[in-house]
């Protein structure tokens, strides 16, 4: 687990960078409120892995970070809490996209990748949702920043062994998931039957950050902020 000081040091100098460039960050724990704010921002939809439709969230279990500009909400992520104890990331995925993406003839996910680090497993968060509305793009700095803050929450927040999202191919191309912070990024991951459910893709990556790696990269970057 990093150390508090560290996050407390790395979370505050992101609050400070976007409260220079005019941006507020609101963390939301309603998930009803929270999709409609993103609705409204233009967001087609989501996930049913973030979905307060598919799960009941509570403030213990998952919570959206929201951007706000001069007023308007500009850009949202979500992340939740799952300990999975033991079981495969193989196993975990396909049983959890059946029950999220049912389909009468069989398997909604085909296959997920076992060519994943060891341990992982535990005490895992996952991010997903990342939105910013038209018009509002451009700005990858803010995006790291936020992406950054979201780490420091989430590491304060839970108990975690490894924080993990799915990414599409162009995006990790475009280097996005290493400035997330994301030291592990693994193309190819899943399979899935026809139709393919919305937002997902064979295409997608696993990309993520163990507790260790987290634990370095706070220490570092408290160490060192002008880095961030």
């Amino acid at each position: 687990m990093a150390r508090s000081l560290d996050l407390i040091k790395v979370g505050g100098e992101c609050l400070g960078a976007l409260a220079e460039t005019g941006i507020e960050v609101e963390i939301i724990s309603d998930f009803a409120e929270a999709e409609a704010l993103a609705l409204d921002m233009g967001k087609p939809g989501f996930t049913a892995k973030l979905s307060g439709e598919f799960n009941d969230f509570t403030e213990e279990s998952g919570f959206w970070l929201f951007m706000k500009e001069q007023g308007e909400y500009v850009a949202s992520v979500a992340a939740r809490y799952d300990n999975v104890g033991r079981e495969s990331m193989r196993e975990y995925m396909i049983r959890t996209m059946r029950r999220h993406y049912p389909r009468e003839d069989g398997e909604t996910l085909l296959e997920f990748t076992d060519a994943l680090p060891p341990g992982f497993h535990g005490g895992m968060a996952y991010i997903g949702e990342l939105f910013v509305r038209p018009g509002n793009r451009g700005s990858r700095q803010r995006l790291r920043y936020l992406m950054f803050l979201l780490h420091t929450c989430i590491a304060t927040k839970w108990p975690v062994d490894w924080i993990y999202a799915m990414m599409r191919d162009r995006d990790v191309k475009a280097g996005f998931a290493t400035s997330y912070g994301f030291t592990m990024q693994l193309p190819g991951v899943a399979r899935w039957a026809d139709p393919v459910p919305q937002g997902r893709g064979d295409s997608e990556w696993i990309v993520a950050i163990s507790a260790p790696h987290l634990e370095h990269m706070m220490r570092y970057y408290a160490g060192s902020l002008e880095s961030l």
